[in-house]
């Protein structure tokens, strides 16, 4: 869902004072009083959407956990009420690479949000919880492509994961002119999963369509 339908002018507004302050400072040592005198607005203008900056920090990030899907399987139907966004993952359904550039493009479009909140005044337990869902997710990845449930896929859904919160930190704080094209990075998050299906002793074949996200 695009921020703009997600919060009405005045959040945004908000939501963008919050953000620069937070380039200032930790996010819980951020007052309504600086953050409204930052947007120039009456602290009953930012009640009338939020109770505290910790209301604030927890609709963004229930917005951005919401933005990231990594995974859907191929017979789960989405709870997704926004009717484009359902569409969209219905699409990628079942498309383990498709999922992954989309989970990465994302990051881009949304790293002007994400240099906040994964930065060093940030809340640290964001990628906590995105790195529960990514788990989840992997693990209804990994039945699809019918990866057996032993002591190796739970170390590669360990790394996996892990890599995958890594590059989005990488996207979010790096400059400008050093940042990748998603494509590029969609390649690097999936050569973990490439090495998997190539040398893995038990992995289940694989078409390389499949693997790549090119056509049959």
């Amino acid at each position: 869902m695009d921020l703009n339908n997600a919060f009405n002018d005045q959040e945004r507004q908000i939501i963008s004072g919050y953000l620069s302050l937070m380039a200032e400072k930790p996010y819980d040592k951020i007052t309504v009083k600086e953050l409204t005198t930052r947007c120039s607005i009456a602290r009953t203008a930012f009640y009338r959407s939020f109770e505290d900056t910790y209301d604030l920090l927890e609709r963004i990030e229930q917005y951005l956990l919401g933005e990231f899907t990594l995974y859907r399987p191929r017979m789960a139907s989405s709870p997704s009420r926004d009717s484009a966004k359902k569409d969209e993952e219905a699409a990628l359904a079942g498309k383990a690479y498709q999922g992954i550039e989309t989970w990465f493009a994302t990051g881009i479009r949304l790293r002007f949000i994400l240099r906040a909140i994964m930065g060093e005044n940030g809340d640290l337990y964001f990628k906590e919880r995105l790195i529960k869902r990514l788990k989840i997710e992997l693990n209804q990845m990994m039945d699809d492509e019918r990866t057996p449930r032993d002591g190796l896929r739970s170390y590669y859904v360990a790394a996996i994961s892990a890599s995958y919160i890594g590059l989005l930190n990488h996207i979010a704080l790096v400059e400008d002119a050093d940042l990748l094209p998603v494509s590029e990075i969609t390649g690097i998050a999936n050569s973990m999963r490439v090495a998997y299906f190539r040398s893995a002793k038990n992995a289940p074949t694989i078409t390389d369509a499949q693997l790549f996200g090119t056509a049959e």
